[in-house]
């Protein structure tokens, strides 16, 4: 097994994901407290002793709540931009070991290495990563308002693709939400919704892609069953019934989905 990835949840109440690889592991975000982050990894199997390092998509609550706590706990780095730093020193929410990157530029951690890419999101400094070893890649983008060139260039051709599935249009649009909410929501920096997100899938997804998975559902505009119909069609139409697919949702973590060398899984 050279790589893999469990979704501890993902939604609007939080969002955790740890990759994998036979000697160490990282975190992606922390947006549950973190009594909330050790059930769930206990649920699922992740010892919390082998995460090697945080890394933070933005400074939103629902990916950095348990940040402070989790890192100062386990004594690990949390790595993210300097003005995402800047944001949660000020809020005095920031770990006590901080790394800095900077989008567009490789770095390594625990034998990973790290490409993080600027996305279109309401943040201060919000980025995706693509994550790599031993030949093998998982492309994730969490939060954004659309799929631009940097992003489709970044999200392509992954052994694992994780990207946001967040609303349904026409149930946005007859919500109970103010209008200036709705227009964020679906702004070029703010969420992507299903349709957007499935219209993606031909221009990302290669023979070498293995899994899908669909994250950041809402849970007022949105449902994990009409996005897992949609997803499923839409393979079905792309003739890549071959490729797993998972909507993560907000309160269930998913077992680790592990790539093996030859390309096949154990989940």
């Amino acid at each position: 097994m050279t790589i893999g990835i469990t979704a501890l949840g993902s939604g609007s109440r939080g969002n955790a994901f740890v990759i994998h690889s036979p000697d160490a592991s990282i975190l992606i975000d922390a947006g549950f407290s973190r009594k909330d982050l050790l059930v769930r990894m206990a649920a699922v199997g992740v010892i919390p002793g082998q995460i090697k390092a945080l890394l933070l998509t933005h400074e939103h609550e629902d990916h950095v709540r348990g940040c402070r706590l989790f890192c100062n706990q386990f004594d690990i780095p949390a790595y993210m931009t300097s003005r995402t730093m800047d944001y949660l020193e000020k809020k005095e929410t920031l770990s006590s070991r901080v790394l800095v990157f900077a989008p567009g530029e490789f770095f390594e951690v625990a034998g990973f290495k790290i490409l993080p890419f600027a996305v279109q999101h309401d943040a201060i400094d919000p980025v995706g990563f693509v994550i790599s070893k031993n030949g093998r890649s998982i492309a994730l983008a969490t939060d954004l308002g659309a799929v631009n060139g940097l992003t489709r260039q970044r999200l392509y051709d992954c052994d694992i693709l994780v990207l946001e599935s967040n609303y349904d249009q026409e149930m946005l649009k007859n919500s109970q939400r103010q209008l200036h909410l709705k227009r964020r929501i679906m702004g070029r920096n703010g969420h992507l919704n299903n349709l957007d997100t499935l219209n993606s899938l031909p221009e990302l997804l290669t023979e070498r892609t293995s899994a899908l998975f669909l994250v950041h559902v809402s849970s007022e505009c949105n449902t994990y069953e009409l996005v897992r119909e949609l997803a499923r069609h839409k393979l079905h139409e792309m003739r890549r019934q071959d490729i797993f697919m998972q909507v993560v949702e907000q309160s269930v973590p998913v077992p680790t989905y592990w790539l093996e060398t030859a390309g096949s899984l154990e989940i």
